[in-house]
C-alpha cells in the first residue's frame, strides 16, 4: 500500500482519505489517475479494517459495521467543495455546520439528517445507525469517538 499503510482502523483511514481528496482531487488541480489510485487502495483498505473490525465485534458481541468503502468515497467526493462548511469525521459519522443552508437539498439528497438541537447535519450508513435520540453534546461525542475536522474554502469577492 502506498497511500494508506500507516492505517490502523476505519477511522484513521477515513481522515487520511479525506486529506488525499483534498490534495488530489481533479477538480482542485490533481491528477484523476492518482485520484483513481487512491480509490483502489482505499477501497481495499476498507474492506481488510472493516474485516477486522467486525470480527473484532463478534467475538465482544457487538455490532457489526455494514458501511461500505463506496459509500464514504460517495459522501467526501460530493461535500468537500461546497463552500463555507466545516466537514467534521466523529467515529463511522459525517457531521457537517457552516454555510450549510444553500446546500439543504444536497445534503437531503446524500442522506444527510438534520440534527436540531445540534444545528448540523450529519452521515451514517442507516444500518449502522444507534438510538441514542440526540442525547448526546457534540462535545461528548468528540471525547467518545474523537475528532477530525476540516473547513472548505469560502469564494473570495471581488470588489471594484
Amino acid at each position: 500500500m502506498k497511500y494508506f499503510e500507516n492505517c490502523k482502523s476505519i477511522e484513521e483511514l477515513k481522515k487520511e482519505y479525506r486529506r488525499l481528496v483534498v490534495q488530489n482531487h481533479p477538480d482542485n488541480g490533481g491528477s484523476l489517475e492518482v485520484m483513481k489510485a487512491i480509490n483502489a487502495e482505499y477501497e481495499k483498505a476498507f474492506n481488510k479494517l472493516k474485516d477486522i473490525h467486525n470480527e473484532a465485534a463478534k467475538a465482544e458481541g457487538k455490532k457489526e459495521m455494514h458501511e461500505t468503502s463506496g459509500q464514504f468515497m460517495e459522501i467526501i467526493n460530493q461535500i468537500i467543495f461546497f463552500e463555507g462548511i466545516t466537514i467534521e469525521l466523529c467515529g463511522a459519522w459525517v457531521w457537517v455546520s457552516g454555510n450549510t443552508k444553500e446546500y439543504k437539498e444536497q445534503f437531503k439528497a446524500l442522506g444527510f439528517r438534520w440534527a436540531s438541537k445540534k444545528k448540523m447535519w450529519y452521515w451514517r450508513n442507516e444500518e449502522d445507525a444507534t438510538r441514542s435520540r440526540g442525547k448526546y453534546t457534540m462535545d461528548q461525542i468528540r471525547d467518545k469517538f474523537g475528532s477530525e475536522t476540516y473547513q472548505t474554502k469560502t469564494a473570495e469577492k471581488i470588489t471594484a
